[in-house]
């Protein structure tokens, strides 16, 4: 008989809309790969906010669960007074306001209804969905995705962070297994944990390009997350003045929504299939000077065999800083130099692209996150 696994991401990870979706629907394919049956569970309040329908892939999924985190307001259902009641007694969850007690309850009831073998929670934020006695006693999997905690210092520099460092630290102990994406993240909680740590860096099938003829010198690929916003921000401010007025970018995702016209720069809001555009560019941009963990649209270029012009925090989380296809700086002039060496030098461009291609088969190839899933699925 399969073994029954439950997902629990609060968004709708068949949207493609952002790197952390993207990432949760490719844990999806590889547990799907290893046999498993999956259901998913998410937040019917976050579906409704995000503008998530409520389509999925029932491929890769058996049935979909929305959790809400109260009950609909009759005034004559006793759920909902109960409800009401108990909201008053009950602390609320700084770190997570959707986090209810009503919505740990609906989780419990879900759970006495099928006995899971896996329970897989992205985001610490979310582990008090497991509080109380579990029946079965099904093996606990946290994907962090970030170190939360510095996630959130990034979002409130008045963040007590020994507070929520410590906070964060205990919810992970709950756990049987803690998944990073980030050597760098690794080394911390390891540091603290021990060996239930394991590090899954995020994977994709190979997808490099042999088309030659290029239409955009730059692409970014990016939501409109305040990372994001910043970071183009900046790009725009900075670099994009030293730039030749001949450079053809293109931006694609909801971070258009927060950009400005240009010259030279064509923007599209929402694409389902990257390859083509991936496909006809030359160089990803990754100009990020906040945010926590492996960036996502790092790896993804990587996929298709993209150099990648980027600051620092492009490289966060990599085995590597160096030969990874990636050119690193923050200074602007260093950063428009990088771009330009790779349009202006074929040989130079195509060694860096054959290291991007070397360096994703040897840390993010699919199969290589499947071997890994399989060790800790036992």
């Amino acid at each position: 008989m399969k073994k029954q696994i439950l997902f629990f991401f609060p968004e709708n990870p068949f949207s493609d809309k952002a790197g952390n979706v993207i990432r949760a629907k490719t844990n999806l394919n590889v547990l799907k790969k290893l046999g498993y049956n999956i259901d998913l569970a998410g937040i019917e309040d976050m579906y409704k906010a995000l503008n998530d329908n409520t389509d999925f892939d029932n491929n890769l999924v058996d049935h979909l669960f929305l959790l809400s985190r109260r009950p609909s307001k009759r005034i004559t259902s006793l759920k909902y007074w109960k409800y009401k009641i108990i909201k008053i007694f009950s602390k609320r969850n700084k770190s997570n306001p959707l986090l209810t007690a009503y919505i740990k309850g609906c989780f419990r009831e879900l759970l006495k209804k099928k006995n899971y073998d896996y329970i897989i929670i992205n985001y610490e934020q979310w582990t008090g969905l497991l509080d109380g006695k579990l029946s079965n006693n099904p093996v606990k999997i946290i994907d962090t995705h970030d170190w939360i905690t510095l996630n959130e210092f990034y979002k409130n520099p008045l963040l007590k962070i020994g507070d929520r460092f410590q906070e964060e630290i205990n919810n992970l102990k709950k756990f049987d297994r803690i998944i990073t994406i980030s050597q760098d993240e690794y080394f911390i909680f390891n540091s603290f944990l021990g060996g239930k740590v394991i590090n899954i860096p995020p994977s994709f099938p190979v997808c490099f390009s042999s088309t030659s003829k290029k239409k955009y010198d730059l692409i970014f690929v990016g939501s409109d997350n305040i990372f994001n916003i910043k970071s183009m921000q900046w790009f725009f401010n900075s670099v994009y003045p030293l730039l030749p007025e001949n450079i053809n970018i293109l931006i694609i995702g909801k971070i258009c929504r927060h950009l400005e016209k240009k010259e030279g720069v064509e923007q599209i809001e929402f694409s389902k299939d990257l390859q083509e555009y991936y496909d006809v560019s030359k160089i990803s941009l990754c100009p990020m000077l906040e945010g926590t963990g492996i960036k996502i649209k790092v790896i993804e270029a990587l996929s298709y065999g993209l150099p990648v012009v980027g600051t620092e925090r492009a490289v966060d989380g990599f085995s590597s800083k160096y030969a990874n296809g990636c050119l690193i700086s923050n200074d602007p002039e260093i950063f428009k130099d990088n771009i330009m060496a790779l349009l202006q030098n074929e040989s130079y461009y195509q060694n860096l692209k054959t290291q991007a291609e070397e360096y994703f088969r040897n840390n993010f190839y699919e199969e290589k996150s499947i071997q890994q899933w399989k060790k800790i699925l036992i």
